[in-house]
C-alpha cells in the first residue's frame, strides 16, 4: 500500500468507520446562502474532496442559531428549513465513499447577531467580539438552558440529514464554548466561573450531556479544542490534558487538537509560513497520553511524509488537513496511487484568508478550481486545437497544463533558459513557493506539451505557427522610477537582481569581474540543476550587495526581498512613497510581514519622497518636509509591475482566438495568474 501505510489505513471514531486517517478540517468558505444554507457551490466543493479520497469531511462552523451567525454566508443547521439542503450535501459526499460531519457551534460573543438580527450577542462575560468589537451580554443560566435546547434541536437535524458524526467547537477561546473554556474571556463567578478548570469546563459538559440525550451513541462526537492557547492568561496545555479524561467520560469519542486563540487576523488558526510545521502536534500527543479515544492533529501539516511520521511515532491517530485539500483535493488518491510527487502542495500564501476579506468567498492561489469546481471543470475539448502558449511563468504553465488535459495540442514558448518566470525568483526569496514551481514543471514534463526554451516570439513568429488559439502569458513590464543619481554604481533594480540569478547579469559591465564570475557559477545551467534551494544556501555565503541596503518600493516582492537580505546579515531600509506597504495582499499577510520585518530589524518609512541618490546613500524628504539621508552601500529600485499587452494587441486582430493571462494584464499574485490561465484554457 503506497508509502503511507498508516495515513491510508482505516480507523474508527465511535460508531463511524473511516477509510483512511485523513480528515478535511473545518474551514469557512462563505459559499452558503444569505440564510446559511448549503448551495450548489458548497456541494461541488465538498464533492471534489470526497471524490479525492479523503476519509472524513468536517464542515466549517455550522450555527445552531441562525439569528447569531459567525459569518455572512456561514452555514447553519438551526432551522427546519436547513434540513433538505444539508441532506443533499450529505448524499453528494456519501456517493464517493467519504464520511461527513458538521462542526456545530453557537457563535456566542462572536456572532453577527447585533449586526444582522439586531439581537445582542451572548457570552460567558461582557467581552468584545473578536470580529466586530461589539461587547456581548453576560449569559444568564436561564438563557444557557435555552441554548442547550438549540443544541438538542440541531443534533436531531444532524441525524435526520444523514450526517455520520458531529464535531463540537470548543477551541481558540472564541464562540460560546471556547469562550467559557478560556480564562481570559470567562470572568464569571458562579458555577461556570473562569477561575477554575471545573467552572470553565461545566458549560461544555452540559452541552455534551444535552447532545447525548438526543443521539445516544449513534453519532460519534469529536471535540475541537485548543491544546495550548498561547496567550498570557490563556489555558495552558497541562490544563487541557487534565480535563481531557473528563470529557471522554462525558461522551467525547475523539479530540481534534488545535492551538492558539482567535484574533482579527485568525493568526493562531491559519498559520503563516513563519510558523513551524506541525506546531500543534505536541499538544495532540499530550492529550493522546491521557485518553483512549482517537486524537487528530492539525496545523501546518502540509507534507504527507510528515503526516505519516506523526502517526508512526504515535503522536496522533488522525491527521486533519485544511489548506492542503484546498490546494489539491486529489491528495489522498495520489498518495494511494503512489504519486505523492504529483501532489500540489499548499504554499502558505494565505490567499484563502485574503479572499474572504476581498472577494467574500474562499479560493486558492495554486488551485483555481477551488470554489469553481463546476465553472472550471477540466472537460474534454469538443474540437482538438493547436494552442500556442507564449511565456513559461505560472500563468503560462497552468494554461498549458489545463489545455493539454482537455486534449489540445499545446506548444509552450519561453524566452528564458528554464520554466517558471518570476516564480523562480519568488522561490528564492520565499521558499514555500518552491513546491508549486516543482509541481508545474513536473506536470508539464509528464504531458505531451511541446516546450521550446530560449525562444522569444514576435507577433509575426506566432502567426507563422498558424495556431488555432494563443494564450499570451509574457508577464508585465517593470517600471522603475527615475531618480536623480539612479545611474550611480551603487544602484541596482529588482530586475537586475533577477537577471543576476538567471545568468543574464554575468554580462553586466557595471559588476566587478568577480561578481560576474559568481553570477555565471550560480545561474544558467547550474541553477536549473541545483534549483532555488541551492541558490538560497549559496546566497548566505555570497551576495552582490553591501552590508547596508536601501530598497525603494514596498510591494510584496520588495518586502520579501527585504526579509531575504536581512536574514543574510544586511542592514535593510525600505522606503515607500505611498502610505501602504504590500497593497496587493490582505491585512493578515501584511501584518505578518510587518512582524517579520520588525524582528529582522528592517526599517520601513512610508509617505516619503526620494529626492536623489548619492554615492553615500539616499536623500529623502519626510512628510513633515524635513530632509534626511540614509546611508547605503547599495540602493535597490524595486519598481512596479505594469500591464504589457504589446504582443496580445498585435495578435488579437490577426488570429481567431487570443487570450491574455497573468501580469501582462496588470499586477497580480499567483492567484490571478492561475485563475486567468485556467479560465482561458477552459474557454478554448
Amino acid at each position: 500500500m503506497s508509502g503511507f501505510p498508516r495515513l491510508l489505513s482505516p480507523v474508527q471514531i465511535g460508531a463511524m468507520p473511516l477509510r483512511n486517517r485523513l480528515v478535511m478540517s473545518p474551514m469557512e468558505t462563505l459559499y452558503g446562502t444569505r440564510e446559511g444554507l448549503p448551495t450548489q457551490r458548497t456541494c461541488d466543493y465538498f464533492e471534489a474532496r470526497a471524490r479525492g479520497g479523503v476519509g472524513l469531511i468536517t464542515l466549517g462552523a455550522t450555527s445552531i442559531d441562525p439569528r447569531h451567525p459567525e459569518t455572512p454566508g456561514g452555514l447553519q443547521i438551526g432551522s427546519a428549513d436547513a434540513l433538505e439542503a444539508h441532506r443533499t450535501l450529505v448524499e453528494v459526499v456519501h456517493a464517493h465513499g467519504a464520511k461527513i460531519q458538521p462542526q456545530i457551534a453557537h457563535a456566542g460573543p462572536d456572532g453577527l447577531g447585533p449586526q444582522i438580527s439586531k439581537l445582542p450577542s451572548l457570552g460567558p462575560s461582557v467581552i468584545p467580539s473578536y470580529l466586530t468589537g461589539t461587547p456581548s451580554q453576560e449569559l444568564t443560566v436561564a438563557q444557557f438552558q435555552e441554548i442547550l435546547d438549540l443544541y438538542r434541536a440541531a443534533v436531531r437535524r444532524v441525524a435526520e440529514a444523514g450526517y455520520d458524526g458531529i464535531e463540537l467547537h470548543a477551541a481558540h477561546g472564541y464562540m460560546l464554548l471556547g469562550s467559557f473554556l478560556a480564562p481570559q474571556r470567562n470572568r464569571r463567578h458562579d458555577d461556570y466561573t473562569g477561575n477554575t478548570p471545573e467552572g470553565r469546563l461545566r458549560a461544555t459538559l452540559e452541552v455534551l450531556a444535552a447532545i447525548r440525550s438526543e443521539t445516544g451513541d449513534a453519532l460519534p462526537i469529536t471535540l475541537r479544542v485548543s491544546g495550548y492557547e498561547r496567550v498570557a492568561g490563556g489555558r495552558p496545555l497541562y490544563d487541557t490534558q487534565r480535563i481531557a479524561p473528563r470529557l471522554v467520560e462525558a461522551g467525547v469519542d475523539a479530540f481534534h487538537v488545535s492551538g492558539g486563540v482567535i484574533d482579527r487576523f485568525v493568526t493562531q488558526m491559519v498559520n503563516g509560513s513563519h510558523y513551524p510545521d506541525a506546531l500543534n502536534v505536541g499538544a495532540a500527543a499530550a492529550v493522546k497520553q491521557v485518553v483512549d479515544v482517537p486524537v487528530m492533529a492539525v496545523g501546518r501539516i502540509h507534507d504527507p511524509k510528515l503526516a505519516e511520521r506523526i502517526l508512526r511515532e504515535g503522536n496522533a491517530d488522525l491527521i486533519a488537513m485544511g489548506r492542503p485539500l484546498l490546494a489539491d483535493p486529489e491528495l489522498p488518491n495520489k498518495l494511494r496511487a503512489g504519486e505523492a510527487a504529483r501532489v500540489r502542495r499548499c504554499i502558505s500564501c494565505q490567499n484563502c484568508i485574503d479572499a474572504m476579506e476581498s472577494r467574500s468567498a474562499v479560493d486558492c492561489a495554486v488551485n483555481p478550481q477551488t470554489g469553481r469546481e463546476r465553472e472550471l471543470a477540466i472537460a474534454p475539448a469538443m474540437h482538438r486545437k493547436h494552442v500556442v502558449v507564449v511565456g513559461g511563468g505560472p500563468g503560462g504553465l497552468e494554461a498549458a497544463r489545463v489545455a493539454a488535459l482537455r486534449g489540445h495540442r499545446v506548444s509552450l514558448y519561453e524566452r528564458g533558459g528554464q520554466l517558471g518566470g518570476a516564480l523562480v525568483w519568488a522561490c528564492i526569496v520565499h521558499p514555500d513557493n518552491e513546491p508549486f514551481l516543482h509541481y508545474l514543471r513536473g506536470e508539464v514534463a509528464r504531458s505531451p506539451i511541446e516546450v521550446r526554451l530560449r525562444e522569444e516570439l514576435s507577433a509575426d513568429d506566432v502567426v507563422s505557427l498558424a495556431p488555432d488559439a494563443v494564450i499570451v502569458a509574457t508577464g508585465g513590464r517593470i517600471a522603475v522610477p527615475r531618480i536623480p543619481g539612479d545611474d550611480l554604481p551603487l544602484v541596482r533594480t529588482g530586475l537586475d537582481l533577477r537577471d543576476l540569478l538567471s545568468g543574464r547579469a554575468s554580462r553586466d559591465a557595471r559588476l566587478p569581474a568577480w561578481q560576474r564570475m559568481a553570477a555565471r557559477m550560480l545561474a544558467g545551467r547550474a541553477q536549473r540543476v541545483a534549483g532555488p534551494r541551492a541558490l538560497r544556501s549559496a546566497s548566505r555565503a555570497w551576495l552582490p550587495l553591501g552590508r547596508r541596503v536601501t530598497i525603494v518600493g514596498a510591494d510584496l516582492a520588495a518586502l520579501e526581498l527585504a526579509e531575504f537580505l536581512a536574514a543574510r546579515g544586511r542592514r535593510v531600509a525600505v522606503l515607500e512613497r505611498g502610505e501602504q506597504i504590500a497593497p496587493e495582499v490582505g491585512w493578515k499577510r501584511r501584518t505578518e510581514h510587518m512582524d517579520r520585518l520588525d524582528r529582522l530589524g528592517v526599517t520601513v518609512n512610508t509617505g516619503v519622497e526620494i529626492e536623489c541618490i548619492r554615492r553615500a546613500g539616499v536623500v529623502l524628504r519626510l512628510a513633515s518636509g524635513r530632509e534626511r539621508e540614509i546611508r547605503a552601500d547599495h540602493v535597490v529600485l524595486a519598481g512596479e509591475v505594469e500591464s504589457d499587452l504589446t504582443l496580445f494587441d498585435a495578435l488579437r486582430l490577426r488570429l481567431p482566438e487570443v487570450h491574455a493571462v497573468g501580469d501582462c494584464t496588470g499586477l497580480g499574485l499567483i492567484q490571478k495568474a492561475t485563475a486567468e490561465a485556467a479560465r482561458a484554457a477552459c474557454a478554448i
